[in-house]
């Protein structure tokens, strides 16, 4: 057995696909994990998620530094931030081995992006960009139907800097940030960068159309390039101009809140 502080679990293992650090379930609190990392300072998403109050957001109790014993034996010092457990399927796992041409499957699909749609709103709505949307930061619940939003490690304020990055789901202005700072500290400083980028909700949006992409096509956008209707004739033509105006490279050509992408989704 394992336990940091007062919280105990049973298994040492990095889950990758849902979190850059290691994730282990509680055992003597119900519903609730802990991440923890010897490098990683959870303080900024603990206090991110004090200001996200939403169903489809977990929820955080503790976060700090703390002691790594295994059976009682100490091992290192770790960061930790304790949060609800999501019960549930990545979103792309889930949908993989569907027959996404069946109609009911495209159905099941467009109904759990209406459900991203409220969490991530209410995000925006904070004023804070996820930055990190891929595949095993959307949980799918398949009791409720509903779809939760995890891991706000990356999250920023709107119009701030990244503090990092996952390539295969990030928007062109997030890569091109990325750049600018590669450049740091001799070129380009940070004020500069924030003024000649500034991203907001779209940002989270194109990521979005990323994930939207893979699932109906079940391939990957960046690779193929190609209009989904042409790889899955099934795709009904609203759902078709729904995903071209996600993954509009100008975020000003993109639909402009999640809001309105729940609004056109519910009419497809």
């Amino acid at each position: 057995m394992y336990r940091i502080n007062k919280y105990h679990f049973n298994e040492f293992k990095c889950q990758a696909s849902l979190h850059k650090s290691n994730y282990a379930v509680l055992i003597n609190v119900s519903d609730t994990g802990i991440k923890y990392s010897p490098d990683f300072d959870f303080s900024e998403e603990y206090y991110i998620l004090k200001e996200l109050s939403h169903p489809q957001i977990p929820i955080t109790s503790d976060f700090g530094e703390g002691e790594l014993f295994r059976d009682d034996k100490f091992l290192i010092k770790q960061n930790f931030i304790v949060l609800q457990h999501v019960h549930g399927y990545d979103l792309v796992d889930y949908f993989a081995e569907k027959d996404i041409e069946n109609a009911g499957t495209l159905d099941e699909v467009i109904k759990s992006f209406i459900s991203v749609c409220d969490p991530l709103q209410h995000v925006h709505n904070k004023h804070y960009i996820h930055c990190d949307l891929k595949p095993g930061h959307l949980i799918l619940n398949q009791k409720t139907g509903l779809v939760h939003l995890i891991d706000f490690e990356l999250a920023i304020k709107r119009g701030g800097i990244i503090k990092g990055i996952s390539k295969e789901y990030a928007s062109p202005e997030q890569l091109q940030m990325l750049n600018y700072l590669k450049d740091l500290p001799r070129k380009v400083h940070y004020e500069t960068i924030s003024s000649t980028i500034r991203l907001d909700g779209r940002t989270d949006l194109y990521s979005l159309g990323l994930i939207f992409y893979q699932i109906v096509t079940k391939k990957l956008w960046q690779v193929e390039k190609a209009s989904p209707c042409k790889i899955n004739s099934h795709i009904p033509q609203k759902l078709e101009e729904v995903l071209h105006s996600l993954l509009e490279v100008n975020p000003s050509q993109r639909i402009a809140s999640a809001e309105e992408v729940k609004r056109v989704l519910m009419s497809v």
